[in-house]
């Protein structure tokens, strides 16, 4: 990491979206840094590595149930707890959830950002917040796409997120909240089982001993980020906006900046995994951005941010860390996953 692991010790740091894939990890990172945690779950979600890994038993842990659009729950949190950094990270990007249920993205996302920060500036003035926000919010226009460019949303996930990014930014700037805004590539590692998105999905099917199958006709390029990287980039900017109010209601990029072609990524999986690399491909995707990248200058020359891992390497401790598991499927707890092995 860029920061140090002493500037969190001994903090109490709010996550929201804790049971998501980025939400976890942050979880386990901060645990590791020994700060006090307190997450807020809506959900039980058995297939989250925070309950997976039963955090919720740490003795640094302190669990609520609840909306993180719900209010009375934050005052609740906040009353009850010396909240010092808010990590936003609720609300993943399930393009199928997203469809079924719009609205309850736009709440989990832009209202719930909305009313924490207008809470903060009224009672926890110096609460840090960095808010997850996502490279989708950029929409259709030149790459590589870059921090001052018009957010440009199109589809609901995007119109939602695009609006907590604003909000986040107005916050910062005139009302001076330590918050900033993180816009980040295709997370990609371990512990991630919503197995419709590429990396984890091409990897099951592989897994299963099946070809996998692409929507798109593979020309897509994608710019991604390892999900450990991701993590540090989260923590590294919660720290530098404790040190410099310049970066309040800043957005940053972070990603690898090399956007990497959809069936290149499946032909490296297959060389990881050591099987041929024969793919179906469907082109059922016409709809979706035909190329996305991000320039990650800014993150680089602002906050001193270099990943430590490439995609290569990320994606080499995926694969690993997705064979050790499926491979050692076992106990009632595991019950989920063995079905959608068989």
């Amino acid at each position: 990491m860029n920061g140090t692991s002493s500037f969190w010790s001994g903090k109490t740091v709010l996550v929201t979206g804790a049971t998501g894939f980025l939400g976890g990890w942050l979880v386990r990172q901060l645990l590791q840094y020994e700060a006090h945690v307190v997450v807020l779950v809506r959900s039980y979600k058995p297939e989250s590595q925070f309950f997976l890994d039963s955090f919720e038993d740490s003795p640094s842990v302190s669990l609520y149930w609840g909306d993180v659009s719900d209010q009375a729950v934050i005052e609740q949190i906040f009353a009850q707890h010396p909240i010092e950094v808010l990590f936003h990270a609720a609300y993943g990007a399930d393009v199928h959830r997203v469809l079924a249920e719009p609205l309850e993205c736009f709440r989990s996302s832009a209202i719930s950002t909305w009313q924490i920060l207008d809470f903060l500036r009224k009672h926890h003035p110096h609460c840090i917040s960095v808010i997850s926000s996502t490279d989708k919010v950029y929409g259709r226009q030149a790459i590589p796409y870059q921090e001052q460019f018009p957010l440009q949303p199109l589809h609901p996930y995007e119109v939602a997120k695009a609006s907590q990014d604003h909000v986040a930014q107005s916050y910062g700037k005139i009302f001076k909240c330590p918050v900033a805004i993180t816009r980040c590539g295709n997370f990609f590692g371990g512990y991630d089982f919503n197995f419709t998105r590429l990396i984890p999905g091409v990897i099951q099917s592989i897994l299963r001993g099946h070809k996998p199958t692409l929507r798109s006709n593979g020309r897509f390029t994608r710019d991604f980020l390892y999900i450990e990287d991701a993590v540090d980039a989260q923590l590294l900017l919660a720290q530098r906006l404790s040190e410099d109010d310049r970066l309040y209601g800043e957005a940053f990029n972070f990603s690898y900046g090399e956007p990497i072609e959809v069936l290149d990524i499946v032909k490296q999986i297959c060389r990881v995994l050591d099987v041929p690399a024969e793919v179906v491909v469907q082109e059922k995707s016409a709809a979706e951005i035909q190329n996305m990248e991000l320039s990650c200058d800014k993150a680089r020359q602002a906050l001193a941010w270099t990943p430590s891992h490439t995609f290569t390497t990320g994606l080499e401790r995926t694969v690993a860390w997705y064979r050790e598991h499926f491979s050692h499927v076992s106990g009632k707890s595991y019950d989920w996953l063995r079905r959608t092995l068989v």
